[in-house]
């Protein structure tokens, strides 16, 4: 919202005083001139106006970047240009690009907004919304998993990105008036801690790490589950497919576990990270018993994405699930006031 100073009329954004007249800016005025006028015209600094500029941007960069690549492709005299986005590292680098976007567009649309992941998880929801409508001719590519799970999907990443843009890009903090001397609020400031200080809650890390890495485990088996219970509702089309949506399913109980670990404690980040650990642990059990023996690139691919997702959803957990504080004990009321 835009400050007003009281003399000269002019309206001035994320200021407290008046450069010119060096007075403090007020949030009205009561002549209705040129600062109402500004406000009326900037439609774009209000909400509504973020998410829109941060749709357009995700989408104009998801569109631009494509065909930029499309374009490089052609360049090289490629006979399979026109197919390259319906490969496996096609569909890889084309959601790639919409994270892209997404993280861009959210970041825009939370900045300087207390409420930034919420701004950035609209935009995500409507750029797949935008998606699902754009690809309507594609029957290959639009099956219902991808109906159901884009939106969700990419409203993760806006939420990211309003995050990200939030924690950059901080909004103006909330003035308090201060006592006079003499006066005790009864308010005392809190020593910052670090995110991975204090105590590992191991409860919580067994049970998040068994969810996550049950849900890695047997992600085939679960997929196959519902494909039973949709009764031909939801099918694959190709192995592709497949391995795309056990992918998911094993990101998702690794983000769910963590959460479960990170809820309602204050170092949320840690016991993400304690859980990632061990579902690493398990992965490399799976590994050394395999009958196709030990791959470092697999094991460094899933170690590095479990370690990623634990965090995530570490903190997600303690952000969804904040910690709750007992009420402060009463004084006079002890044993040795008897």
């Amino acid at each position: 919202m835009a400050m007003v100073c009281p003399q000269c009329s002019r309206s001035y954004q994320q200021r407290l005083q008046c450069p010119t007249c060096d007075v403090r800016l007020l949030y009205q005025v009561t002549k209705r001139g040129q600062a109402a006028d500004e406000d009326r015209i900037q439609w774009q600094k209000s909400p509504w106006g973020r998410m829109v500029v941060g749709l357009l941007l995700a989408q104009g960069l998801y569109y631009g970047l494509r065909q930029l690549y499309t374009a490089g492709v052609l360049v090289t005299g490629d006979a399979a240009a026109h197919s390259v986005w319906t490969t496996l590292y096609g569909i890889l680098l084309a959601q790639a690009l919409q994270a892209l976007g997404l993280l861009l567009g959210g970041m825009l649309a939370g900045a300087n907004q207390r409420l930034g992941i919420a701004f950035g998880a609209v935009v995500g929801v409507w750029n797949g919304i935008l998606f699902v409508i754009f690809h309507q001719s594609s029957s290959a590519l639009l099956t219902p998993v991808t109906l159901y799970g884009v939106p969700i999907l990419q409203m993760a990443f806006g939420a990211l990105g309003g995050f990200i843009g939030s924690r950059i890009w901080k909004p103006l903090p909330t003035l308090a008036v201060s006592a006079p001397p003499g006066v005790h609020t009864g308010v005392a400031t809190r020593k910052r801690l670090s995110p991975f200080a204090g105590p590992v809650a191991w409860g919580r890390v067994l049970l998040g790490a068994t969810v996550a890495a049950g849900g890695a485990i047997w992600a085939n088996a679960i997929f196959k589950f519902v494909l039973d219970a949709s009764e031909g509702k939801l099918s694959v089309e190709s192995h592709l497919q497949d391995k795309l949506v056990t992918w998911e399913i094993t990101a998702l109980a690794m983000l769910a576990g963590s959460a479960l670990a990170g809820a309602s404690t204050m170092n949320s980040l840690k016991q993400g990270l304690c859980v990632g650990l061990g579902c690493c642990t398990v992965f490399l059990g799976s590994q050394l018993g395999a009958s196709s023996g030990l791959q470092l690139d697999v094991l460094l691919f899933t170690g590095g994405n479990a370690l990623a997702l634990g965090l995530v959803g570490g903190w997600f957990g303690g952000q969804l699930f904040p910690p709750i504080y007992g009420a402060p004990r009463p004084l006079g009321l002890g044993p040795e006031s008897a």
